[in-house]
């Protein structure tokens, strides 16, 4: 029989899961075992190896518990994961002291960074529409409220936050790639750059790509800035699409005066 989704592609029983009382098993609980448990465990093995090396064997190795008895709290590997994306999310941050809008959008979009950084295998999960899970609502509703302010309609609102979160998103998914390239071949980041800048040199063909090879010649994708790997090209960003936003607000104050 199928599982049920609701409209936003999770299966009913990730729902559940996610505002429910997940430690309730479906049957026969284990002894030392409970959801937050495996779920904690599962984190710990994504951080350390990736979602690839994710399974419900291996998170049951790890626990020293068999496979059958993870599935008594969840029952499949996406469920987990679902669990897994919101847990690792926690909570945003306190953006309460913050002086005004863009300094609000600047802490969560830097905070949102930081938590990609931290765990880089969500960037690994293919999304299948907007948050449901309660943490990550939680961020969408502090971004919301950063901009609640502004005179921007709700429309907007909601399109300039999910524009944000894909940016960041976007960046650090480029960022964590990277990483993971360099740590497999076994190669210095910056080492890699430094070769991939060589071999644009070689390749690149003034007349035809101008401006490129301008940038090549800089030395910019030795220093990294291609890959946005360091906090200044990640703020230097950040900031660049926040002047676009503030000029908006301006124009439309200007308009209706």
């Amino acid at each position: 029989m199928a599982t049920t989704r609701d409209s936003n592609g999770k299966s009913r029983s990730s729902i559940d899961l996610l505002w429910g009382d997940r430690n309730k098993p479906q049957r026969n609980p284990r002894p030392g075992l409970s959801a937050e448990r495996i779920v904690a465990v599962a984190i710990e093995l994504a951080d350390a190896e990736g979602l690839e090396a994710l399974s419900m064997q291996r998170v049951a190795g790890m626990l020293d518990f068999t496979t059958m008895s993870l599935y008594r709290y969840f029952p499949g590997k996406s469920q987990l994961i679902d669990v897994m994306m919101d847990a690792a999310a926690s909570s945003p941050p306190d953006l309460s002291e913050a002086a005004n809008w863009r300094e609000r959008i600047e802490m969560w979009m830097s905070a949102l960074w930081e938590r990609y950084q931290q765990h880089p295998w969500m960037l690994q999960v293919q999304v299948s529409g907007p948050p449901v899970g309660p943490n990550q609502l939680a961020w969408l509703e502090a971004s919301l409220r950063s901009l609640r302010d502004t005179g921007l309609t709700h429309n907007e609102m909601l399109s300039i936050s999910l524009f944000l979160n894909g940016a960041v998103a976007g960046l650090a998914r480029l960022t964590s790639d990277v990483a993971h390239a360099a740590a497999a071949s076994g190669v210095d980041q910056q080492d890699m750059n430094s070769e991939y800048a060589q071999t644009l040199e070689r390749l690149l063909d003034p007349e035809r790509f101008p401006t490129l090879s301008a940038i090549v010649a800089t030395g910019a994708f030795q220093a990294g800035d291609a890959s946005g790997s360091d906090t200044h090209g990640f703020t230097f960003a950040l900031r660049r699409l926040l002047d676009g936003v503030e000029d908006y607000l301006e124009e439309r104050t200007r308009q209706r005066r």
